[in-house]
């Protein structure tokens, strides 16, 4: 009889080892990031339509064992609940998977990994992770740069285009990109000028430092001065860089021409009355000379 309690007690020990490792287990893998490029996503403050989100766990998760099953744990749900169909998730290698949103609309969504996510050990995360982000932007299509390239929004010469615009000898103009640009401000400037029709680059040419507007885009203004009436462009390099080290990707021009001097219409019309005044005074003069 001592020897069957023994017995027992030696079972159930091992029983509680077992039901404390298995316990342990569970909840040993972690998310360990959530970012878009670079930003973790809860402090993005711009996330486009087609962003990709890059999950980063602490143990191996895309092996061929656990891939189908971890893709299905993985959703992106609007305010209503409703999993966005649009939404694709992929192995990225090793432990990371990637989240392509694929052009869903702006507003408020959930990134959820369900508690059953598991490593190839399976280990799980034992608790649903829930992260909550905000869609602003629009696809920001552009060219070049990788997944998210920089994009340039808009050249301005007051409230209109600058493109094919009649701009006075002297002004200002607008230009504007869809992110963060004052990590690379003094480079970026040097990526931007105004060229004449010859392809010679203008000189005295100033800009305002980046800021930031309503809808989260950056932009600086250009001054020039006293330029000669003429054809000119404005050329933004492929290397102007966005402070997530994203870039132009291609050179962007933009032609527009400056207004030679307008005449005096006032004056012209004074000199042409003058001149018939002086006609008519030296055919006057001549018939009084006759009559002398």
């Amino acid at each position: 009889m001592k020897k069957t309690s023994s017995v027992l007690s030696i079972l159930l020990a091992l029983l509680m080892l077992f039901s404390v490792t298995s316990v342990a287990a569970g909840g040993a893998l972690t998310l360990e990031s959530a970012t878009i490029g670079d930003t973790p996503i809860a402090e993005a403050t711009t996330i486009r339509t087609n962003d990709e989100i890059l999950l980063t766990f602490s143990g191996k998760v895309t092996d061929s064992s656990v891939l189908a099953f971890n893709v299905g744990k993985i959703s992106v749900r609007d305010s209503g609940g409703t999993a966005m169909s649009s939404v694709t998730v992929s192995s990225a290698g090793g432990k990371k998977f990637l989240v392509s949103l694929g052009g869903i609309e702006k507003g408020s969504y959930t990134l959820t990994i369900g508690k059953e996510f598991k490593d190839i050990d399976g280990n799980t995360l034992g608790t649903k992770v829930e992260i909550p982000f905000t869609v602003n932007k629009g696809d920001g299509t552009g060219s070049g740069g990788g997944n998210n390239p920089l994009s340039f929004v808009s050249a301005k010469a007051g409230d209109a285009d600058l493109a094919n615009a009649a701009l006075e000898a002297t002004g200002t103009i607008t230009i504007t990109f869809d992110r963060g640009m004052t990590k690379y401000q003094a480079d970026n400037f040097a990526q931007i000028g105004i060229y004449d029709a010859d392809g010679a680059k203008v000189d005295g040419v100033t800009f305002t430092d980046f800021v930031k507007d309503a809808d989260d885009n950056s932009y600086t203004v250009l001054s020039y001065s006293d330029l000669p009436a003429g054809t000119y462009t404005l050329k933004l390099g492929k290397d102007l860089k966005a402070n997530n080290d994203n870039t132009l990707g291609e050179d962007v021009t933009i032609t527009f021409t400056v207004k030679g001097a307008e005449a005096d219409n006032t004056n012209s019309f004074t000199a042409f009355i003058k001149t018939i005044v002086d006609f008519f005074k030296m055919i006057v003069n001549f018939f009084k000379s006759l009559f002398k």
